[in-house]
């Protein structure tokens, strides 16, 4: 057969567009020792699917398994190169800020002193003396108040006797 038509026929099979009939002239083409040295590759592909034919299993290559393991672990090492630095930096950084942002959180709900949760505390044991130290600071509490209540009765006097003289002043115009 003429090594044009071999090759024309090969690049038409390696484009998917052979038939079955194309695709038997190929294979027998190739199952013959007298290939030329430009087709070796090409035979031995035709080889190995016509071994692949008959025994319905292929055969995997010595060390194929290591090969494909191999190159597994040179891509996941590249796609840990490739990761950005900043990245995890950035995780890094997110993780201290989290951290002192808890710790902050923690120190204002805490108490400040012991002397805080002493107030918190019942100071009296004996009810007699609660209820006398709860009228002193309502006696306290009370004279305050009326402190501030006298303050208030002076300056109603005050704004009286304004508001007497404005209105004397706006009867003597009339």
């Amino acid at each position: 057969m003429k090594e044009d038509t071999i090759r024309h026929l090969l690049e038409k099979y390696y484009n998917g567009e052979t038939d079955v009939n194309e695709e038997k002239i190929l294979e027998d083409y190739f199952m013959h020792d007298e290939v030329s040295a430009e087709f070796s590759v090409d035979k031995e592909v035709f080889c190995r699917l016509a071994e692949i034919k008959e025994n319905d299993e292929p055969t995997v290559p010595e060390g194929m398994d290591k090969r494909i393991s191999d190159n597994i672990d040179m891509w996941e090492k590249q796609s840990k190169a490739d990761k950005p630095r900043y990245y995890t930096l950035y995780k890094y950084v997110s993780g201290i800020a989290a951290a002192v942002v808890i710790l902050i959180g923690i120190s204002v709900f805490m108490p400040k002193s012991q002397e805080d949760t002493t107030m918190m505390k019942d100071t009296f044991d004996n009810p007699q003396e609660a209820y006398m130290a709860t009228e002193n600071a309502l006696q306290l509490f009370a004279e305050a108040f009326n402190k501030g209540d006298a303050q208030i009765e002076k300056a109603r006097n005050v704004t009286k006797n304004v508001k007497e003289k404005i209105d004397n002043i706006k009867n003597f115009r009339r």
